[in-house]
């Protein structure tokens, strides 16, 4: 039977068989990991040009906000994996009033964020103006407990009881 997709199958099988599964795989990594190291690069020069305009719109979030999230996308609408993840566990322990900063608006902001991190791979929670952690560090934070003492002792109540406040509408 013939198939549109009956090329891209088998081209498929026989990059796989030549390259076995494993090598296959650390391939797409490495070539993943070079692009996110890149971008990184990228954005560090970005953010080393304009450094002092990028400080004085940024480092007021800090002063003004214990909990600050530098990720991709949203609270709402988060646009990678790891910032999903990291809003969910930061919903889950109720972590407000958090402000987040979206680091695909301008390279700058990812570079801005990685020097004072530094950590390459977003997102990044900074607690009282300090790093507290990249996704690695967060999720090993949530497994032995220590991200819910960020967040907040006092949950919803009323009609809204179990309800978690971290909507940011």
């Amino acid at each position: 039977m013939l198939s549109l997709f009956a090329p891209t199958r088998q081209l498929a099988r026989s990059c796989i068989s030549r390259l076995g599964c494993a090598r296959f795989a650390s391939t797409f990594v490495n070539v993943v990991k070079e692009q996110n190291a890149s971008y990184t690069r990228k954005a560090l020069k970005c953010y080393e040009e304009s450094k002092d305009e990028v400080d004085r719109k940024l480092d007021p979030v800090f002063n003004n906000n214990p909990l600050v999230l530098f990720m991709e996308g949203t609270v709402d609408a988060p646009k990678g994996q790891l910032s999903l993840n990291v809003v969910k566990m930061l919903t889950e322990v109720q972590a407000v009033p958090l402000v987040t900063v979206d680091v695909t608006e301008h390279p700058a902001i990812t570079g801005y964020t990685v020097a004072k991190s530094g950590s390459e791979v977003t997102p990044h929670l900074y607690y009282n103006g300090n790093f507290y952690g990249d996704h690695d560090r967060l999720l090993s934070k949530y497994k032995n407990g220590e991200l819910r003492k960020i967040g907040t002792n006092k949950r919803s109540e009323g009609a809204f009881a179990g309800e978690l406040p971290i909507g940011m509408y």
